[in-house]
């Protein structure tokens, strides 16, 4: 077996998942699947490739793990090395991919290849939506960007010819987002397909919903979806409700082709059917054709629209990410206590909006952060003479947050750990602005970690001369805030700071 598989480790049984990506599921970060039939057979090689390294360069810049969906030689990957991303490019145009579908994958999965393959013999399963969907949710990865779905083909009422990936989106709880369905398909009709299985659908920033090469199809979106966390919130609801369908999000293209696109579509689609061509092989076939047609037109636009997919895909992770922290889970390493003392908690108008916990929600983190958090503002001089006592002097003001533990929490917010936060604030806009800003950063709160106190929340003043030397400060801190103590039924796996 080759060092590279070695290397790969599982969730559970099913998929082979690429270490950078387990660890990432593991400690909650955010993680967005991508197909791989749009790198094997949507577009030609070198574009493919480049396309691959733009998309998860965006979904990294925003904080966000990629993982590629495939089958390679009978094994199911979620998240690929560098190197197979490339095999997997060119395997289209070499014969060695296999469009796959997730009717296919148990017959992918009986030709396991027990030696080590060269590259010039790798095979390949490039999934589409449906197959990507699948793995994806066995890997645990619930949010997935590709170019557009399928749906209804143009005729469909008489031919039956419907897409696999909405019978998926029925039966298979992972957010898609696309572009809509793919431009050679019939719209309206899709959308009373999904209406039918139950799907919920909703347009992105817009009242109708996008043709794929165009953000306008005529068709109005049966709902709309203005920010990243409105998804989340309804994907999250739909689970807690135990439903089992998926979600998509349509994202406009606001880098059309043009009419030619649309023209040469309905050429391609005549062509299609005069030579006999059917089923999983209509899609290459369209695009290759439509790609030649346009003189490259279709090819920029499809590009264009994946990355802005991505975009929209990954602000859309990373808030399930930040509602699933937040939801009560039930973890044995730690238990949080009652805080009996803090019932007026649940009233929203003395609340602060960041912090809204009743005073019995658990919130569960392997990592515990204990200590004060501080308002800090600095003071100091810019006078070019030295600074005089007692009187006014020209300076600067700098505000941030501070205190030592808070300070610790945020630092492991941002390398991922998601710590739990025990500390004291008050009741006021600096108390509610400093778990606001550590929410960004990925630390956690709680209605038992957090004790709100009557007064202000806890500050420093410095006062600095012109050479930031320190002439004096003052401590403003507030004798009645405490800090709540944990209870922790078991420490096994929880690290204290």
């Amino acid at each position: 077996m080759s060092p590279l598989r070695n290397a790969i480790s599982a969730v559970g049984s099913k998929v082979k998942v690429l270490p950078e990506v387990a660890r990432a599921l593991e400690t909650g970060r955010p993680v967005v699947a991508l197909e791989s039939t749009i790198v094997a057979h949507g577009m030609p090689y070198p574009q493919n490739i480049e396309l691959a390294k733009e998309v998860s360069s965006i979904l990294r810049e925003r904080g966000v793990i990629p993982a590629t969906i495939a089958v390679k030689d009978g094994i199911f990957r979620a998240g690929l090395e560098q190197d197979e991303l490339e095999n997997l490019a060119k395997a289209g145009e070499e014969n060695r991919a296999i469009k796959c579908s997730s009717r296919d994958l148990p017959l992918m999965a009986s030709n396991i290849t027990t030696q080590q393959s060269s590259d010039e013999t790798v095979q390949w399963g490039a999934t589409t939506v449906a197959a990507t969907m699948r793995l994806a949710h066995a890997a645990n990865i619930n949010t997935f960007v590709t170019g557009g779905t399928g749906g209804v083909h143009r005729g469909g009422e008489l031919s039956l010819d419907i897409s696999t990936d909405l019978i998926e989106l029925s039966r298979t709880p992972v957010i898609v987002v696309s572009a809509g369905v793919k431009s050679i398909l019939d719209v309206k009709r899709t959308l009373e397909v999904l209406e039918t299985f139950g799907v919920p659908v909703g347009a992105w920033q817009s009242d109708e919903f996008p043709a794929f090469f165009s953000p306008e199809s005529g068709v109005k979106t049966p709902s709309r979806f203005n920010d990243a966390m409105s998804v989340a919130r309804a994907y999250i609801s739909g689970r807690e409700l135990g439903m089992d369908s998926g979600m998509l999000v349509a994202v406009p293209n606001h880098d059309p082709a043009g009419e030619n696109v649309e023209k040469a579509i309905k050429e391609a689609l005549h062509e299609a059917e005069a030579a006999g061509i059917e089923g999983r092989d209509v899609t290459p076939f369209i695009l290759r054709t439509v790609n030649e047609k346009t003189g490259g037109d279709s090819l920029r636009s499809n590009m264009a629209l994946v990355k802005n997919n991505a975009k929209v895909g990954a602000d859309i992770a990373v808030a399930v990410s930040n509602v699933q922290s937040n939801c009560k889970t039930t973890i044995q390493s730690i238990q949080l206590p009652a805080n009996d003392g803090d019932a007026s908690l649940s009233d929203s108008e003395s609340t602060p909006a960041s912090s809204k916990y009743s005073a019995n929600d658990e919130v569960t983190s392997r990592v515990v952060c204990i200590g004060g958090s501080v308002i800090d503002i600095i003071a100091k001089s810019s006078s070019k003479e030295k600074m005089i006592i007692g009187t006014s002097n020209p300076g600067k003001v700098f505000k941030s947050d501070g205190g030592v533990g808070r300070n610790v929490a945020e630092v492991l917010g941002r390398l991922g750990d998601k710590p739990l936060f025990y500390t004291s604030i008050g009741k006021d806009d600096g108390g509610e602005g400093i778990l606001s800003r550590l929410a960004d950063c990925g630390v956690l709160t709680s209605g038992a970690s957090v004790s709100f106190a009557d007064g202000v929340s806890a500050s420093y003043v410095a006062l600095l001369d012109d050479e930031s030397d320190l002439v004096g400060g003052i401590a403003d801190m507030d004798a009645n805030q405490q800090i709540p103590t944990p209870s922790v039924k078991a420490l096994s796996g929880v690290e204290l700071y």
